[in-house]
């Protein structure tokens, strides 16, 4: 199972590079996430399940590879159903 996370992670890292890449902005970011910019900014700023950000001045940058690593370990808590 560890492989196949790996194999997951590298992937979607590599998709979104490509895509979008090293760096995401809130907009970018959000669409990633299947979210709204203002939703997303609401989590930022209370602190809560949002991925990690880089922040200067006024510019808030997402990296990719942390976007990545949000959405893995939120599908951990998910339900498996059949």
């Amino acid at each position: 199972m560890e492989n196949f996370n790996q194999q997951l992670f590298n992937t979607m890292l590599n998709t979104l590079i490509l895509k979008f890449g090293l760096f995401v902005n809130t907009k970018d970011c959000a669409s990633i996430l299947g979210i709204s910019s203002r939703t997303l900014d609401e989590r930022r700023k209370s602190g809560l399940n949002c991925p990690e950000y880089i922040e200067e001045k006024k510019c808030i940058m997402y990296p990719v590879q942390k976007i990545v690593e949000y959405q893995l370990k939120n599908t951990e808590n998910s339900i498996k159903t059949m």
